[in-house]
């Protein structure tokens, strides 16, 4: 059987570990991502944004310390 229900976040968090722990007994089919995103745009003369430029350079630099999609296990 397929349900479909609409989930506020405040209690996404609860759901998500009740389906979690009856993951034998529940499959999640897809899950769709909220459409309200909190995207917060961080300008270059924001002081936040060194910490980004450092975290892009280290990202190039050694890609060995990071995982790709591919390497993650998702079960």
């Amino acid at each position: 059987m397929q349900l479909t229900i609409d989930v506020k976040e405040s209690a996404l968090d609860k759901i998500m570990y009740l389906l979690e722990h009856l993951k034998n007994d529940v499959r999640i089919v897809s899950q769709k991502p909220s459409a309200d995103l909190d995207i917060e745009v961080v300008e270059e003369s924001d002081p936040d944004f060194t910490y980004i430029a450092k975290g892009r350079e280290e990202r190039k630099s050694h890609p060995e310390k990071y995982l790709s999609e591919d390497e993650i296990d998702w079960d």
